[in-house]
């Protein structure tokens, strides 16, 4: 991993970014450690401990000039199982460290990498379309923030639904990802769904729906804003994936509308005291 200026974490392996929360965790871990409780000094016991070379995870840090800070091993869980084996590089004593750590360092580089599609407030989008190959939904949110369908038809829709799709949208981050960058092969070339948020600052995102996965209930999905085909769940699809009669606002009928009117009326009209005429 190699941080870049204004880039983030760069998983130099694969030329993917990393997931921030991970690394800040992994940095945070490494601030904690502590030589308070030292579990050896025989280096005839860093095979048991499995603090070596082969054994244990190497971990190296380097600061901006490429200077070695920190080189260490992590090795076996402790007795108790909430604590691990730490040596550092060229030392004889080893550490038991308080946690389970040795998960924190040790992830494939699949693990590593950042997961998030999209990650903004929901509250921005001021616009959204739903394009299928059978019907294209755009969905307005006016000025009171009020979700209205604009097209194919025009009036209310209801609001849970229209804010699921935003905040789904908006916080969108993957389960996984597809094995190449070819579209053609996940059919995000021709989409089955296309789904385009506006937002207030007039900007515009993106989101590509291909094929389904053969084994699993996820899919294909790509933003042009970056670079990996993702998979998502099929929840995550639905929920954002909605029909003209999903979004609707039912309008409500004409009984239930004056029961209504009559009933609010009763509630307001003002209680009238009854005089006492029995003698005092």
């Amino acid at each position: 991993l190699e941080k870049k200026e204004g880039a983030g974490i760069l998983g130099t392996t694969d030329g993917f970014f990393a997931d921030p929360s991970l690394v800040d965790t992994t940095l945070t871990t490494i601030e904690n450690f502590s030589r308070e409780n030292i579990a050896s000094k025989n280096p005839k016991n860093h095979e048991l401990f499995e603090v070596t070379p082969g054994k244990g995870v190497e971990v190296t840090l380097f600061d901006h000039t490429q200077n070695n800070v920190a080189h260490f091993y992590l090795g076996k869980t402790g007795p108790d199982f909430f604590s691990t084996y730490l040596r550092k590089e060229g030392a004889d004593e080893v550490i038991l460290a308080s946690g389970s750590i040795k998960s924190v360092f040790d992830k494939s580089v699949k693990n590593w990498r950042d997961k998030t599609i999209f990650d903004f407030p929901p509250a921005t989008i001021t616009q959204l379309i739903i394009k299928t190959p059978s019907q294209e939904i755009t969905l307005e949110k006016d000025d009171t923030g009020v979700w209205l369908m604009t097209t194919p038809e025009k009036g209310m829709v209801k609001k849970e639904e229209a804010e699921a799709i935003a905040t789904t949208f908006a916080s969108l981050k993957a389960i996984d990802f597809a094995e190449d960058e070819k579209l053609e092969t996940y059919q995000l070339d021709t989409p089955e769904i296309t789904i385009n948020a506006i937002l207030d600052a007039k900007e515009e995102k993106q989101l590509l729906v291909g094929k389904k996965h053969e084994e699993k209930s996820q899919y294909y999905v790509k933003t042009p804003a970056k670079k990996p085909v993702f998979l998502i769940g099929k929840y995550q699809v639905d929920t954002m994936n909605k029909t003209v009669q999903d979004l609707k606002e039912e309008e409500k009928k004409e009984e239930e509308t004056k029961a209504e009117e009559e009933n609010s009326e009763s509630k307001n009209e003002a209680t009238v005291p009854v005089p006492n005429d029995s003698p005092s």
